[in-house]
């Protein structure tokens, strides 16, 4: 079993799906321009994409070590390089909740796959969140990239036109993963024991609820940052929107350079020491903003040139929460059973979902009643909790 083969595989795999995943709001807009429906139904497109993610997991994450991680794999991408030829071809509305509706579903099954391949493939649990790290850093290249080529296609084409280049990138994942050779026989010869009641099972465990929490706290963290900070940043520094716009891609940007750089020196540093840091740091950033720009006012235009500091700062927030996930997600699944792993990740995206949509939810609603700065504050409480659950996560874990 050639392992960099199989690493090349998957991270082409996360690659694609970070694009599709990660440009619903752009195809939203187009669809509204395009075929003249309403922003309500528009936006139903997330809820598509969200829901069938979570319901796939849920049903089916027990059940693919008895399908095979390779063959679930072949599957979501083949479904997904011909919902990406149709959409190209189709020029109707329907076609949008068809695409996010085989999306999600695909990708519950690539991503159960995907974290359950990676526990075959690595040989302990340090190596296991140095891989874990450059495949989510991987996952948030592939979050700027899609943006980038959604706007060189409407500028040189039609939005549409852009399913073609992804047609050919889930084709060549797909060639790619037939191609490689994957021993799934540490899997295969306990697969009698997944099934439904096996994630259920899960829930009887300490350390899985300790780390659901940890997973809830920093995905309500990540999601609330990323889905409010345009708005911060336009209310507090008075930026245009097309600025703000702009400036967001720094906030996944410093988010996939940390994760990248903790697959190096994750094999050297204790885990729970890094995580610290990390989250010590998001903390004294957002305090130290939020506590300069308590009253502050800007009266002059805001240019290219001088766009304040502090606007850019708080978006390099990424860059201390970027590692959190992928490895607390990499310290559960190495100390779970092969077998388990799939329904382990079940568990993990379920979670996961939960987090970001209360997050986004709670900014809104403070924000809404007090002020954006105010709400901003809210992101420092689950960052001490999280922290504080670190330790009990590391003493049941070790376990």
């Amino acid at each position: 079993m050639k392992k960099n083969g199989i690493k090349t595989a998957l991270f082409l795999n996360y690659f694609v799906f970070a694009i599709l995943l990660n440009t619903v709001g752009i195809v939203i807009l187009q669809v509204i321009n395009d075929y003249n429906v309403s922003r309500v139904t528009a936006g139903s497109l997330e809820a598509f994409k969200d829901l069938s993610i979570m319901i796939l997991s849920f049903l089916v994450a027990s059940y693919i070590p008895k399908i095979g991680y390779k063959r679930s794999m072949i599957g979501g991408l083949f479904a997904v390089s011909l919902v990406s030829i149709i959409v190209a071809l189709v020029h109707h509305y329907w076609i949008a909740p068809l695409l996010y509706i085989v999306t999600g579903a695909s990708f519950a099954f690539i991503k159960v796959s995907v974290y359950s391949t990676v526990g075959i493939i690595t040989n302990n649990q340090k190596e296991h969140t140095s891989f874990m790290n450059i495949l989510e850093g991987v996952f948030q290249i592939g979050s700027l990239t899609g943006p980038i080529i959604f706007s060189f296609m409407i500028g040189f084409s039609k939005w549409t036109d852009t399913y073609w280049i992804i047609a050919v990138l889930t084709s060549l994942a797909l060639l790619l993963m037939f191609l490689t050779n994957l021993d799934e026989s540490s899997v295969k010869s306990k697969e009698e024991k997944t099934n439904i009641l096996s994630m259920i099972k899960l829930l009887k465990k300490t350390a899985v609820w300790v780390f659901a929490i940890c997973a809830f706290l920093y995905v309500m963290i990540e999601q609330s940052l990323n889905t409010w900070l345009p708005t911060f940043n336009k209310e507090i520094f008075n930026l245009s929107e097309a600025r703000t716009a702009g400036l967001l891609a720094i906030y996944p940007a410093s988010i996939a350079a940390s994760r990248l750089l903790a697959g190096y020196y994750s094999k050297h540093i204790s885990w729970i020491k890094s995580q610290l840091i990390l989250l010590s740091g998001a903390f004294i950033v957002i305090l130290t903003v939020l506590i300069i720009t308590s009253d502050y006012h800007l009266t002059q235009n805001i240019t290219h040139d001088n766009t304040p500091l502090l606007a850019i700062i708080i978006l390099l927030t990424g860059f201390f929460i970027g590692p959190i996930y992928p490895t607390i997600v990499s310290i559960i699944l190495s100390k779970t059973e092969k077998v388990q792993q799939s329904a382990m990740t079940g568990l993990i995206v379920v979670f996961s979902a939960l987090g970001g949509t209360s997050g986004s939810l709670i900014i809104g609603l403070l924000s809404q009643n007090y002020s954006v700065h105010s709400a901003f504050y809210f992101p420092l409480i689950p960052i001490t909790l999280l922290g504080l659950l670190l330790f009990p996560y590391k003493k049941i874990t070790d376990k």
